[in-house]
């Protein structure tokens, strides 16, 4: 099989524009994997302020 042809270099908008739409969502990734992490704080916070289910339903 022969090798494929270089393809040629992207225009500069093209590229720029491919970069921003790169560095979007990079940042959208980022503040998804921060809301993530703010979700697991507040489960871990509830479970040492109330107790898990299970130890709740000792009590009674």
């Amino acid at each position: 099989m022969p090798n494929a042809p270089a393809l040629p270099p992207l225009p500069t908008d093209l590229a720029a524009a491919h970069a921003m739409i790169l560095a979007e969502l990079a940042a959208r990734l980022a503040s998804e994997i921060a809301v993530e992490r703010l979700k697991l704080e507040v489960a871990r916070l509830r479970r040492e302020r109330f107790g898990t289910s299970s130890e709740r339903s000792n009590l009674n």
